[in-house]
Protein backbone atom coordinates (compact mmCIF):
# COMPACT_ATOMS: atom_id res chain seq x y z
CA UNK A 1 0.00 0.00 0.00
CA UNK A 2 1.35 3.30 -0.75
CA UNK A 3 1.39 6.56 1.41
CA UNK A 4 -1.26 8.99 1.95
CA UNK A 5 0.06 12.48 0.83
CA UNK A 6 -1.28 16.29 1.15
CA UNK A 7 -0.04 18.13 -1.76
CA UNK A 8 -1.02 22.07 -0.84
CA UNK A 9 -0.01 23.76 -4.15
CA UNK A 10 -2.06 26.84 -6.04
CA UNK A 11 -1.48 25.66 -9.45
CA UNK A 12 -3.62 23.51 -10.80
CA UNK A 13 -1.89 22.16 -13.60
CA UNK A 14 1.34 21.28 -10.96
CA UNK A 15 -0.87 19.70 -8.61
CA UNK A 16 -2.27 17.90 -10.80
CA UNK A 17 0.87 16.29 -12.05
CA UNK A 18 2.44 15.83 -8.54
CA UNK A 19 -1.09 14.09 -8.26
CA UNK A 20 -1.21 11.67 -11.46
CA UNK A 21 3.11 10.73 -10.76
CA UNK A 22 2.22 9.43 -7.03
CA UNK A 23 -1.02 7.92 -7.70
CA UNK A 24 0.88 6.05 -11.08
CA UNK A 25 3.01 4.69 -7.60
CA UNK A 26 -0.12 3.89 -5.52
CA UNK A 27 0.20 6.79 -3.52
CA UNK A 28 -3.60 7.96 -1.99
CA UNK A 29 -3.33 11.92 -2.86
CA UNK A 30 -5.29 14.91 -1.27
CA UNK A 31 -5.41 18.21 -2.71
CA UNK A 32 -5.35 21.56 -1.28
CA UNK A 33 -5.63 24.87 -3.23
CA UNK A 34 -4.05 27.28 -0.95
CA UNK A 35 -2.27 27.37 2.91
CA UNK A 36 -5.77 28.11 4.79
CA UNK A 37 -7.39 24.58 3.06
CA UNK A 38 -3.91 22.72 3.90
CA UNK A 39 -4.17 23.43 7.22
CA UNK A 40 -7.71 23.00 7.19
CA UNK A 41 -7.40 19.46 5.81
CA UNK A 42 -4.49 18.23 8.25
CA UNK A 43 -6.41 19.47 11.30
CA UNK A 44 -9.29 17.24 10.39
CA UNK A 45 -7.10 14.54 10.02
CA UNK A 46 -5.17 15.14 13.02
CA UNK A 47 -8.81 15.30 14.73
CA UNK A 48 -9.97 11.98 13.75
CA UNK A 49 -7.03 10.70 15.78
CA UNK A 50 -6.73 7.42 13.30
CA UNK A 51 -3.59 6.40 12.66
CA UNK A 52 -5.01 4.84 9.02
CA UNK A 53 -6.25 8.61 8.30
CA UNK A 54 -2.98 10.40 8.74
CA UNK A 55 -1.20 11.84 6.37
CA UNK A 56 2.49 10.22 5.56
CA UNK A 57 3.96 12.97 3.72
CA UNK A 58 3.08 16.68 2.89
CA UNK A 59 4.24 18.04 -0.33
CA UNK A 60 4.02 22.16 0.21
CA UNK A 61 4.30 25.24 -2.62
CA UNK A 62 6.22 28.14 -1.01
CA UNK A 63 4.67 30.73 -2.68
CA UNK A 64 0.55 30.36 -1.85
CA UNK A 65 -2.44 32.50 -1.48
CA UNK A 66 -3.00 33.18 2.01
CA UNK A 67 0.27 31.99 3.83
CA UNK A 68 3.56 30.71 2.97
CA UNK A 69 4.30 26.87 2.53
CA UNK A 70 6.84 27.73 5.09
CA UNK A 71 4.31 29.05 7.65
CA UNK A 72 1.89 25.99 7.14
CA UNK A 73 5.30 23.78 7.88
CA UNK A 74 6.14 25.35 10.78
CA UNK A 75 2.22 25.72 12.55
CA UNK A 76 2.12 21.77 11.40
CA UNK A 77 5.41 21.11 13.11
CA UNK A 78 4.36 22.45 16.16
CA UNK A 79 0.83 20.39 16.23
CA UNK A 80 3.30 17.03 14.65
CA UNK A 81 7.45 17.34 15.32
CA UNK A 82 7.66 14.29 13.30
CA UNK A 83 5.54 14.91 10.30
CA UNK A 84 7.41 14.06 6.94
CA UNK A 85 7.25 17.39 4.82
CA UNK A 86 8.69 18.73 1.79
CA UNK A 87 8.84 22.38 0.15
CA UNK A 88 9.12 23.03 -2.87
CA UNK A 89 10.31 26.52 -3.83
CA UNK A 90 11.05 28.63 -7.03
CA UNK A 91 12.95 31.27 -4.73
CA UNK A 92 15.68 31.17 -2.39
CA UNK A 93 14.65 30.91 0.44
CA UNK A 94 17.61 31.88 3.18
CA UNK A 95 15.27 35.28 3.85
CA UNK A 96 12.27 32.96 4.76
CA UNK A 97 11.33 34.49 8.37
CA UNK A 98 10.74 30.17 9.62
CA UNK A 99 13.51 28.91 7.41
CA UNK A 100 16.35 29.29 10.49
CA UNK A 101 14.00 26.24 12.14
CA UNK A 102 12.68 24.68 9.51
CA UNK A 103 16.09 23.94 7.69
CA UNK A 104 16.88 20.53 9.44
CA UNK A 105 13.18 19.49 9.87
CA UNK A 106 11.83 19.55 6.20
CA UNK A 107 13.26 18.61 2.41
CA UNK A 108 13.77 21.41 0.35
CA UNK A 109 12.79 21.06 -3.59
CA UNK A 110 14.53 23.44 -5.58
CA UNK A 111 11.82 24.41 -8.69
CA UNK A 112 11.99 23.67 -11.43
CA UNK A 113 12.89 19.77 -10.67
CA UNK A 114 12.46 16.85 -12.40
CA UNK A 115 9.11 15.11 -10.87
CA UNK A 116 10.59 12.10 -10.05
CA UNK A 117 12.67 13.99 -7.66
CA UNK A 118 9.19 13.77 -5.29
CA UNK A 119 9.22 9.75 -5.33
CA UNK A 120 12.67 9.87 -3.75
CA UNK A 121 12.02 12.41 -1.20
CA UNK A 122 8.51 10.68 0.07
Amino acid sequence: MGKRILVAEDNKFTAIQYAKLLESKDHLVEIASDGDECIQKYSKCIAENSNENKFDVLILDHSMPKRSGADIAADILSLNPDQKIILASAYALSTEKNYSKLKNKISFLQKPFHLSKILELI
